[in-house]
């Protein structure tokens, strides 16, 4: 593979539980069947990706006004999704058509992390506010970050806001909830309403806010649990879909993960509505386990200790508004990699002549590696021939770091 070094030295281990979270403010105010909410108003909407798929559909409920996904997941406002769903519906045939267009095999499209930059709080820095009724246990859910991994967060002032334009607003409004990744719209609500304001549930919604969905929602999940159809209660099956998010398996299956369903969410008799297969526990509320930690550090890899190089992989050619797709060597997964395309000829300053799509593609493990394929999907935007290279940018480190 070309521009390929020699792995560099050890990060930090991720490979031990967590350090253990203080117990102050962590009771059991706030069960499964309060924390993950559902209703009888379940809505048909749409969700865009950003480099998964363009646009998929998702049922949610609405709650209070809320556009709610899987019991405590924010999509939006009633009226963000109404224009999502009114924007979906002016698109061509051949956008929507998308919609029902299945992966290709062994394409990785539904996981634990919301993959895009964009989703990233730059420098893994989160500014905030929070309310005088939450700052006690917004506290200790800072510190319990700082104790486990490279996440930062500074309060929001009026003195600095000019600098943290995007930043997390801790609110007691109703029900538990936050959106997924920064939204890049100013003011994102994590809200610990009644009975929400426990360390564990902080965690979990914080988890949500820097980019992670639920465990559950992996593409392994069948692999690892059962769902027990028959013990949910009814309309509420849509929060156990494989839901089609823009996401990535990260690591291992995680029966630890804070971010895992307990064993009777949405469950209608007081029975198990998810069982794993081999009897381990889940639904922990003590805070991040190693698993999550791994997952929080794949996701913002700029902050650990790394080595990074560049250069180009090929050298590609397109004709008038052709469409191709080319894919890679093996890459360790361990490794960061940001993929740009490049016209080289003819050079034109003026609007974009190509578009780069990236996806990934799992391999199987050699040496107990994990390694992924880059697929590089390049679009001439022109009506004549494009010359162009594809190139890499790497952040490496020891795999031991997951």
């Amino acid at each position: 593979m070309a521009g390929r070094k020699d792995e560099p030295g050890e990060a930090l281990d991720a490979g031990t539980m967590a350090a253990a979270p203080p117990q102050a403010g962590d009771g059991d105010s706030c069960d499964e069947t309060c924390w993950f909410r559902s209703s009888d108003d379940v809505r048909q909407g749409f969700i865009r990706g950003i480099e998964k798929f363009p646009v998929r559909p998702v049922t949610y409920n609405q709650i209070e006004g809320m556009a709610i996904f899987e019991g405590d997941i924010a999509l939006g406002t009633e009226a963000e999704m109404n224009d999502v769903v009114a924007s979906v519906q002016g698109e061509t045939a051949d956008t929507v058509r998308g919609l029902a267009i299945a992966a290709s095999p062994g394409e990785i499209v539904h996981g634990v992390g919301i993959p895009g930059l964009r989703y990233r709080w730059p420098n893994g820095l989160i500014p905030y506010t929070v309310v005088q009724p939450l700052q006690n246990v917004v506290n200790q859910a800072i510190a319990h970050f700082a104790a486990n991994t490279r996440i930062r967060f500074v309060l929001r002032t009026a003195a600095n806001q000019a600098q943290y334009p995007n930043y997390v607003s801790f609110e007691q409004q109703s029900g538990c909830w936050s959106y997924v990744g920064m939204q890049g719209n100013g003011k994102q609500v994590i809200s610990l309403g009644a009975g929400c304001e426990t360390l564990g549930i902080a965690v979990h919604e914080i988890c949500h806010a820097l980019g992670l969905w639920h465990e559950q929602s992996r593409e392994d999940r069948d692999t690892n649990v059962q769902i027990v159809w028959a013990n949910i209660q009814a309309g509420r099956e849509h929060n156990f879909n494989q839901h089609i998010v823009d996401g990535d398996d990260i690591g291992g299956y995680d029966f630890g993960s804070i971010m895992h369903y307990g064993r009777r969410a949405f469950s209608k008799n007081n029975q198990d509505t998810i069982t794993p297969n081999g009897g381990q526990a889940i639904g922990q509320r003590n805070g991040l386990s190693a698993g999550d930690i791994a997952a929080i550090r794949a996701m913002y890899p700029q902050l650990e200790p790394t080595q990074s190089w560049r250069g180009t992989q090929f050298s590609g050619n397109l004709a008038g508004n052709q469409t191709q797709t080319w894919f890679t060597h093996s890459w360790p997964s361990h490794w960061f990699v940001v993929w740009t395309a490049v016209p080289t000829a003819p050079v034109v300053d003026g609007p974009a002549q190509i578009e780069l799509t990236v996806r990934m593609s799992r391999q199987a493990d050699r040496a107990n590696a994990r390694l992924v394929k880059y697929h590089l999907t390049v679009r001439n935007l022109t009506a004549s021939p494009v010359s162009f290279q594809a190139r890499y940018e790497v952040l490496g480190w020891h795999p031991s770091y997951l």
